[in-house]
């Protein structure tokens, strides 16, 4: 199994993400952020899975 390093940008975006859906449904704002850590869950025992992101130098 990988690791997974997630960046302050992605915990401010996944942050944003529930603030925005809990304005209507706390409960759907925390099934969608919990859909979001199982399939970073998918990716850290299949790394191969997914696309690799390269950051612009």
């Amino acid at each position: 199994m990988v690791n997974i390093n997630w960046t302050n940008e992605a915990e401010v975006w996944l942050e944003d993400i529930f603030n925005f859906i809990s304005e209507d449904s706390k409960k759907i704002a925390k099934k969608v952020v919990k859909e979001i850590f199982e399939k970073v869950q998918i990716l850290q025992m299949f790394p191969k899975f997914g696309y690799k992101y390269y950051e612009d130098d």
